[in-house]
């Protein structure tokens, strides 16, 4: 993970990178995440930070706070500023996607996510995942639930895993086993920060192992402001790398951690930042009781409850592919009405999108040449007219670009809407469309090229593959159905 795609959308892979290199200083180097053993003494530590001292210690007896606490809930986000270097006092960066992503100017990105602990159940709302863990018995069945809030796969077919298992009595929730779905695991992951922190802060058996090794330098510094209140601050580097935890010294809660920034040249470092922020955080449970509404877990669906999520097959390829193509549509695509395969890209109407997808088409059209994939006409059509003169303009000779008020005919013949992708061969045939582009799609064009190169019936060899998926899929997911 070491490109940056785009002026807005590209920063998430700077929070995925910082993430990657030790989220918080610890998901990498932590230890076993093994449930403490009983509720501890949620009290013993109340109010223990007012005092300074050793700052691993109290580093220490917070994280022990939250391990031995009856009620947690915040409502929380990761949030990234990025404020350019001044271009006169920096030499533009190398990497043209870097470049561009700090031509953007200053811009800032927020993913929330939700934690909800009672003492007998948890609820998370983080990224597309929804997730309740009841353990509301003392010793006995412990009970997960958890779908995924994404319309774009049919809230992923309408699963909902249901597992269940036995802890001992006064264990706390086993976090390995709230996480052994692999699908779950890998969606919790896969949002901008990673997996919530407090997961581990709350139920980890040593959370954030990383900062105290024997190597790490903790510190104090000052005193400073976070939403109106006083935070007591602690400074922890660890492999080079520096964290700074803010502390409410009346409650023990971290409210916000500051993360590293990644390597990359051309960021004012003194202004720009990578932060979770933990607002509304707090161990003491509402006076009423009553904040369920906070934490709507009922899905919009039918749900399809399962052992285990099975991952969904792609949406349907269009019934469009292996259709020919009036010889009008192909001559306005060309421009000549040659013999070519033509590649149409167009572009997204959404500013963050059509910023990020010019990228791609440019690298579908490198890797063509690089596999000598001849015989392509690369088009793509913007409604914005001052892109369309910057990207005509860079891209001369290599790709036409087009007004997309030039092409509504052939987008409602294609079916093709803003950010989508056409295939037809030189006999006007439609091999492939899509309606993202992305690295995944721009990998299906470059196959299907490819495999039209040596003879094969493209239309043919999709609609099969899909059927295998298909068919794959609803023999993985009758294992799992659950009555």
């Amino acid at each position: 993970m070491n490109r940056i795609f785009a002026k807005r959308s590209g920063v998430a892979w700077l929070v995925r990178a910082a993430s990657t290199l030790v989220l918080v200083a610890g998901l990498a180097g932590c230890s076993s995440s093994s449930s403490s053993s009983g509720e501890g003494d949620a009290s013993s530590s109340q109010q223990f930070v007012i005092a300074r001292g050793e700052p691993r210690d109290r580093l220490r007896q917070i994280f022990a706070r939250y391990r031995g606490s009856s009620f947690y809930r915040d409502s929380s986000e990761v949030v990234l500023r990025i404020v350019p270097a001044d271009s006169s006092m920096a030499t533009p960066p190398a990497d043209p996607m870097v470049a561009e992503l700090l031509a953007g100017g200053n811009q800032t990105q927020r993913a929330p996510f939700r934690v909800r602990w009672t003492g007998k159940q948890l609820d998370v709302q983080a990224y597309s995942v929804r997730m309740r863990v009841d353990a509301s018995q003392d010793s006995g069945p412990v009970e997960l639930n958890a779908w995924f809030d994404e319309p774009e796969t049919r809230h992923f077919d309408s699963q909902m895993l249901v597992d269940r298992w036995q802890k001992p009595k006064s264990q706390r929730i086993d976090l390995d086993r709230v996480m052994r779905d692999e699908v779950l695991r890998s969606k919790l992951s896969a949002g901008l920060a990673g997996p919530p922190p407090q997961l581990e802060w709350l139920f980890a058996g040593d959370p954030m192992s990383g900062i105290f090794e024997p190597s790490a330098e903790l510190k104090w510094l000052e005193d400073d402001v976070f939403a109106g209140q006083k935070m007591r601050r602690i400074a922890a580097q660890t492999e080079g790398k520096s964290y700074v935890f803010w502390i409410d010294p009346t409650a023990s809660v971290i409210r916000r951690v500051e993360l590293p920034l990644p390597p990359v040249d051309g960021l004012d470092r003194s202004r720009s930042s990578l932060t979770l922020e933990f607002r509304e955080a707090s161990f003491a449970p509402p006076a009423n009781e009553e904040d369920a509404f906070e934490f709507d877990f009922q899905p919009p669906f039918r749900a399809q409850r399962v052992t285990q999520f099975v991952p969904v097959p792609p949406p349907p390829p269009s019934s469009l592919l292996g259709r020919r193509m009036p010889n009008d549509t192909m001559r306005t695509l060309t421009g000549t009405g040659d013999n070519s395969r033509v590649v149409l890209f167009r572009l997204s109407e959404d500013e963050d999108a059509n910023i990020r997808e010019p990228h791609w088409i440019a690298s579908a059209v490198m890797r063509a040449r690089q596999a000598n994939l001849a015989g392509v006409h690369w088009a793509a059509t913007t409604a914005d007219e001052s892109l369309q003169r910057e990207l005509a303009k860079a891209w001369t000779g290599a790709v036409t670009v087009m007004s997309d008020r030039s092409l509504r005919d052939a987008f409602g013949l294609l079916r093709l809407g803003p950010g989508g992708i056409a295939l037809i061969d030189s006999d006007q045939t439609v091999l492939l469309t899509e309606r993202r582009i992305n690295a995944s799609s721009v990998g299906n064009v470059l196959a299907a090229l490819a495999d039209d190169s040596a003879g094969v019936d493209v239309p043919a060899k999709i609609q099969s593959d899909y059927e295998q998926l298909q068919r794959s899929y609803e023999a993985a997911l009758a294992k799992v159905l659950q009555p």
